[in-house]
């Protein structure tokens, strides 16, 4: 019985320190992202709309959930335009920080004219 209970505690630590802290697949523009157990802090998922035209602003739009429980905050390209003053998106991207799940960041950044 304790080899069965320590066998199932390495499994289950296994499966934890591998990764989904259920932030991939579920925000805009990146469709699938990396994600790590401990600590991630990454930017993926750029996107380019207007190819050879130079973005001259800069907009983000921020969400953050803690514990998967309680999430605020508007993550869309819309609101990333509207607070950067943007009329035409030239490129998007998305910024993601996790601590160990409890507490995640996510940000679309938006720069264009």
């Amino acid at each position: 019985m304790k080899r069965m209970l320590l066998s199932v505690g390495v499994v289950a630590f296994a499966a934890m320190a591998t990764g989904c802290a259920g932030v991939g697949g579920h925000t805009q523009p990146a469709a699938v992202t990396p994600t790590a157990w401990i600590f991630m802090e990454t930017t993926s998922g750029g996107i380019l709309h207007e190819n050879g035209v130079t973005p001259t602003k800069v907009g983000k739009a921020c969400g953050t959930s803690i514990m998967g429980i309680v999430a605020t905050g508007d993550t869309t390209v819309e609101a990333a335009m509207n607070s950067g003053g943007i009329k035409k998106a030239v490129y998007t991207e998305q910024y993601i920080k996790n601590i160990m799940g409890f507490f995640v960041e996510v940000c679309t950044i938006v720069k264009g004219n």
